[in-house]
């Protein structure tokens, strides 16, 4: 596997240069989270998704209504799972579980970087529920 540290920093500064805001349906966490993947693989996986909704709840009905309980059944089936935040690599996706909610984030090392309303921010590897490979 190459190094992805590189690809990483060049989409963090991105986000940023664009406000790094969440705008559910347009660049969200799960947006953000799928445009990573799509950088590392070439696979693009939320096509069918991006722009289809404005609200986070419309967004997880339409998730449900496609037979996946959440965000985070959507990426294990298309991504490898890895067990355990400490098996974790620079580049691979974090869903982190807040409120009942699925939030994604990108692995950078010690810290997951997520997006917020105020813009791109971090929070520690441990807060990963369950890890994805890109």
């Amino acid at each position: 596997m190459s190094d992805r540290a590189p690809l990483l920093l060049a989409y963090l500064q991105e986000v940023r240069a664009h406000g790094g805001k969440m705008r559910p349906g347009r660049f969200d966490c799960a947006l953000y989270a799928a445009e990573w993947v799509n950088r590392c693989t070439g696979r693009d996986l939320a096509s069918e998704w991006r722009g289809t909704y404005r609200r986070l709840k419309d967004g997880r009905a339409k998730l449900r209504k496609a037979g996946f309980s959440g965000p985070a059944d959507l990426a294990a089936a298309h991504l490898v799972e890895v067990q355990g935040w400490q098996h974790s690599q620079v580049g691979d996706v974090a869903a982190i579980e807040e409120e009942g909610e699925t939030a994604f984030g990108i692995i950078g090392g010690a810290q997951i970087h997520v997006l917020s309303t105020a813009g791109l921010d971090y929070v520690n590897l441990d807060r990963a529920a369950r890890i994805f490979r890109p």
